[in-house]
């Protein structure tokens, strides 16, 4: 019974995470005086997931509760998934239309803005590089395309995303042609062929980021914000391998909690299911998806009335067939395509996916089928075992009186090396050798051993 409530429990999460929790809104406009004056610099080296784009949203959030009219974002990025730009480019987006000026500077040496993080910096009003940085390489990865689909479906949305990023170009005067090969050749730009085309606004000869700051005009005492718990928090959860890791190792506690309860374990496991689907909510998977990893889950802990194996095998399957969709159907697009933001429906990332995921996924849903018949055997074993404190075993067991007894009262002896209560209808005197007869509760009932 309190394995189904357990269950119950997890559904009843489910239900809820899946439900994406939106990231900060952005802030009304408001009357600030000498806009253009007043500075606010966040920096950023991570890859564009949710998290990042609730950093995003709470830098232009923060900028525009200060009155900071000029924005210099310091940016560093491999990409990642096409959502979560989209969203950092609508903050942007929200940004300039409050009237501020959004610069996005690629720093240190070395830095880069690939992928997602290209198109970000298309949509600023400046781009700035330091010497030794890159920009480009924005050919998205498109997923979920139907089989026999496959190359007219990728150039329809190849084809899309390069209108996107030429709209953004455009929108900002810069080389809308050089920034449509980043995405239909996958080009790279080093900082002077950047410059040379005009893909960006400007290269900053500094080797240092404050020198590339003080360049830009911001005053030297102006902090340089990054991503705080809160952003950095969603950004680990909303990696669907951590999530997934986590959902099982969740339901792991839960279910050895059953076989040997404690409470501690089960609450322990219902908190990191919990963060699991809250991780699933905010990368937006597909609800087909968590739903089978629930069903999975409800296979395993019906091992705990099989015994034999097969359901928690067959639990770990089916968890693994919706973990794998929630990659083949990734969140679509939350924006609807037209002339002014032609973005593809098609799903679509700037990131793979490694393959050490599903050797992990595999090798932790094997231990849990081991775990769960090992942990059986040993309840079945422990339930065999005689009770040691069970009073009935002591039937026919001596023992010695540590205080006399008359008959028909209570006095004390010591049974199995342990203090208990004796009644005797025999006169008893400290230091008898005497035999257990019978147990009345947990008052046993003697009389003096014969020898």
């Amino acid at each position: 019974m309190r394995g189904i409530w357990l269950i119950l429990g997890v559904v009843l999460l489910a239900g809820l995470a899946i439900q994406v929790i939106p990231v900060h809104g952005q802030s009304s406009s408001s009357t600030c005086a000498n806009l253009s004056k007043t500075f606010y610099v966040a920096s950023m080296n991570a890859d564009i997931d949710p998290g990042s784009a609730d950093f995003m949203a709470t830098t232009v959030s923060n900028a525009e509760s200060q009155c900071a009219g000029q924005l210099v974002f310091i940016l560093t990025t491999n990409g990642g998934d096409g959502a979560s730009m989209e969203s950092m480019i609508g903050s942007i987006a929200s940004y300039q239309q409050w009237g501020g000026n959004f610069t996005t500077l690629v720093a240190p040496q070395g830095a880069y803005a690939f992928s997602a993080g290209s198109y970000i910096a298309e949509s600023s009003n400046r781009i700035y590089m330091e010497p030794g940085t890159t920009i480009g390489s924005a050919t998205p990865i498109v997923s979920g395309i139907p089989t026999g689909e496959e190359n007219t479906t990728l150039t329809k949305d190849i084809n899309a995303f390069t209108s996107y990023m030429q709209t953004l170009t455009r929108a900002n005067g810069r080389n809308y042609t050089a920034t449509g090969l980043m995405v239909t050749k996958g080009v790279s730009y080093p900082d002077d062929k950047a410059l040379q085309y005009h893909v960006v606004d400007g290269v900053i000869q500094s080797n240092t980021v404050q020198g590339a700051l003080t360049y830009l005009g911001v005053p030297s005492s102006t902090p340089i914000n990054a991503p705080d718990t809160r952003s950095q928090f969603i950004s680990v959860l909303s990696n669907p391998n951590v999530s997934s890791l986590l959902f099982l190792l969740g339901v792991f506690a839960i279910l050895a909690d059953i076989y040997h309860p404690t409470i501690i374990l089960s609450v322990i496991g219902v908190v990191v299911v919990a963060l699991a689907l809250f991780g699933f909510g905010v990368f937006g998977a597909s609800p087909l998806a968590v739903l089978l990893m629930v069903i999975g889950v409800g296979f395993i802990f019906l091992e705990v009335k099989t015994a034999h194996g097969i359901s928690a095998t067959l639990g770990v399957v089916v968890f693994v067939v919706g973990f794998l969709l929630i990659f083949q159907f990734p969140p679509a697009s939350s924006s609807a395509p037209s002339p002014s933001n032609p973005i593809p429906q098609q799903a679509a990332s700037f990131a793979g996916i490694p393959d050490i995921t599903y050797g992990l996924l595999a090798l932790l849903g094997a231990a849990i089928v081991i775990a769960s018949i090992y942990l059986r055997s040993i309840r079945e074993a422990l339930k065999r075992r005689p009770k040691v404190n069970e009073p009935t075993v002591l039937v026919g067991k001596q023992g010695r009186m540590e205080s006399d007894l008359a008959p028909g009262g209570k006095g004390v002896a010591i049974v199995s090396s342990e203090e208990w209560t004796v009644t005797s209808s025999q006169v008893l005197q400290k230091g008898d050798i005497i035999t257990v007869k019978a147990v009345n509760g947990q008052t046993l009932e003697v009389e003096r051993a014969a020898y």
